[in-house]
Protein backbone atom coordinates (compact mmCIF):
# COMPACT_ATOMS: atom_id res chain seq x y z
CA UNK A 1 0.00 0.00 0.00
CA UNK A 2 1.64 3.12 -1.21
CA UNK A 3 1.70 5.89 1.98
CA UNK A 4 -0.13 9.24 0.75
CA UNK A 5 1.37 12.30 0.49
CA UNK A 6 0.09 15.56 1.34
CA UNK A 7 0.65 18.15 -0.51
CA UNK A 8 -0.49 21.12 2.21
CA UNK A 9 2.43 19.77 4.36
CA UNK A 10 4.85 21.13 1.72
CA UNK A 11 3.06 23.75 0.90
CA UNK A 12 1.80 25.58 4.10
CA UNK A 13 5.31 25.10 5.75
CA UNK A 14 6.90 26.52 2.95
CA UNK A 15 4.93 29.42 2.09
CA UNK A 16 5.45 30.74 5.78
CA UNK A 17 8.90 29.79 5.89
CA UNK A 18 9.25 32.51 2.93
CA UNK A 19 6.79 34.98 4.29
CA UNK A 20 8.66 34.62 8.00
CA UNK A 21 12.15 34.67 6.28
CA UNK A 22 11.06 38.47 4.41
CA UNK A 23 9.31 39.50 7.74
CA UNK A 24 12.44 38.58 9.63
CA UNK A 25 15.43 39.92 7.67
CA UNK A 26 14.24 42.62 5.56
CA UNK A 27 10.54 43.81 7.64
CA UNK A 28 11.07 47.21 5.54
CA UNK A 29 9.56 45.06 2.90
CA UNK A 30 6.28 44.36 4.49
CA UNK A 31 6.55 47.41 6.49
CA UNK A 32 6.79 49.54 3.38
CA UNK A 33 3.39 48.28 1.56
CA UNK A 34 1.36 49.26 4.59
CA UNK A 35 1.91 53.07 4.75
CA UNK A 36 1.58 55.79 2.68
CA UNK A 37 5.12 57.20 0.83
CA UNK A 38 4.54 60.52 2.90
CA UNK A 39 3.74 59.12 6.16
CA UNK A 40 5.81 58.30 9.42
CA UNK A 41 6.37 54.57 9.58
CA UNK A 42 3.22 53.89 12.18
CA UNK A 43 4.71 50.27 12.58
CA UNK A 44 7.37 48.84 14.24
CA UNK A 45 9.87 47.10 12.48
CA UNK A 46 10.69 44.71 15.70
CA UNK A 47 6.84 43.80 15.58
CA UNK A 48 6.95 43.00 12.06
CA UNK A 49 10.53 40.49 12.71
CA UNK A 50 8.55 39.07 16.01
CA UNK A 51 5.61 38.07 13.70
CA UNK A 52 8.59 36.56 10.92
CA UNK A 53 9.95 34.63 13.73
CA UNK A 54 6.33 33.55 14.74
CA UNK A 55 5.51 32.22 11.14
CA UNK A 56 9.23 30.20 11.20
CA UNK A 57 8.75 28.43 14.01
CA UNK A 58 5.14 27.43 13.01
CA UNK A 59 6.22 26.45 9.94
CA UNK A 60 8.77 24.44 11.22
CA UNK A 61 6.73 22.39 13.66
CA UNK A 62 3.72 21.91 10.77
CA UNK A 63 6.22 20.32 8.91
CA UNK A 64 8.20 18.42 11.70
CA UNK A 65 4.23 16.61 12.68
CA UNK A 66 3.93 15.67 9.29
CA UNK A 67 7.74 13.79 8.86
CA UNK A 68 6.82 12.35 12.17
CA UNK A 69 3.91 11.27 11.68
CA UNK A 70 1.31 11.21 9.05
CA UNK A 71 -1.33 9.68 11.68
CA UNK A 72 -0.75 12.56 13.56
CA UNK A 73 -0.85 15.22 11.21
CA UNK A 74 -4.47 13.94 10.07
CA UNK A 75 -5.67 13.65 13.46
CA UNK A 76 -4.41 17.50 13.64
CA UNK A 77 -5.61 18.48 10.60
CA UNK A 78 -8.79 20.22 12.38
CA UNK A 79 -6.24 22.28 14.49
CA UNK A 80 -4.16 23.49 11.51
CA UNK A 81 -7.56 24.36 9.87
CA UNK A 82 -8.69 26.28 13.28
CA UNK A 83 -4.95 27.97 13.35
CA UNK A 84 -5.13 29.22 9.66
CA UNK A 85 -8.43 30.41 10.27
CA UNK A 86 -7.45 32.54 12.98
CA UNK A 87 -4.35 33.44 11.59
CA UNK A 88 -7.14 34.87 8.58
CA UNK A 89 -9.51 36.25 10.24
CA UNK A 90 -6.71 38.21 13.16
CA UNK A 91 -3.23 38.73 10.50
CA UNK A 92 -5.46 42.03 9.07
CA UNK A 93 -5.93 43.53 12.56
CA UNK A 94 -2.15 43.34 13.58
CA UNK A 95 -1.42 46.05 11.37
CA UNK A 96 -4.45 48.10 12.13
CA UNK A 97 -5.53 51.50 10.19
CA UNK A 98 -4.23 50.22 7.13
CA UNK A 99 -6.02 48.76 3.77
CA UNK A 100 -3.83 47.27 2.04
CA UNK A 101 -4.90 44.80 -0.74
CA UNK A 102 -2.02 42.86 0.43
CA UNK A 103 -4.34 41.98 3.67
CA UNK A 104 -7.05 40.50 1.35
CA UNK A 105 -4.54 38.62 -0.69
CA UNK A 106 -3.18 36.93 2.90
CA UNK A 107 -6.40 36.22 3.80
CA UNK A 108 -7.17 34.40 0.98
CA UNK A 109 -4.43 32.61 0.67
CA UNK A 110 -5.04 31.25 3.95
CA UNK A 111 -8.63 30.51 3.37
CA UNK A 112 -7.13 28.26 0.19
CA UNK A 113 -5.42 26.28 2.83
CA UNK A 114 -8.14 25.84 4.58
CA UNK A 115 -10.01 24.36 1.94
CA UNK A 116 -6.64 22.58 0.73
CA UNK A 117 -6.15 20.60 4.23
CA UNK A 118 -10.09 19.85 4.14
CA UNK A 119 -10.11 18.24 1.10
CA UNK A 120 -6.79 15.88 1.89
CA UNK A 121 -8.54 14.75 5.76
CA UNK A 122 -11.63 13.89 3.51
CA UNK A 123 -9.29 12.07 0.72
CA UNK A 124 -7.86 10.55 3.47
CA UNK A 125 -10.88 8.99 5.03
CA UNK A 126 -12.09 7.87 1.67
CA UNK A 127 -9.09 5.95 1.08
CA UNK A 128 -9.21 4.76 4.32
CA UNK A 129 -13.20 3.31 4.12
CA UNK A 130 -11.91 1.94 1.04
CA UNK A 131 -9.12 -0.14 1.95
CA UNK A 132 -11.26 -1.48 4.95
CA UNK A 133 -14.28 -2.79 2.79
CA UNK A 134 -11.39 -4.76 0.53
CA UNK A 135 -9.80 -5.90 3.77
CA UNK A 136 -13.56 -7.27 5.13
CA UNK A 137 -15.49 -7.42 1.51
Amino acid sequence: MVKPYFISATLVPAFYFIVGVIFTFVPEIPSADLKLPHEKIKIPLLFTQEIGVFFIIFSILFRQIYNISKEVYLLMNNTFKFVLLLAALISPYLYCYTKAPQLLIIFGINICFIVLLQYEKLRAKNNYEKSTDTLYG
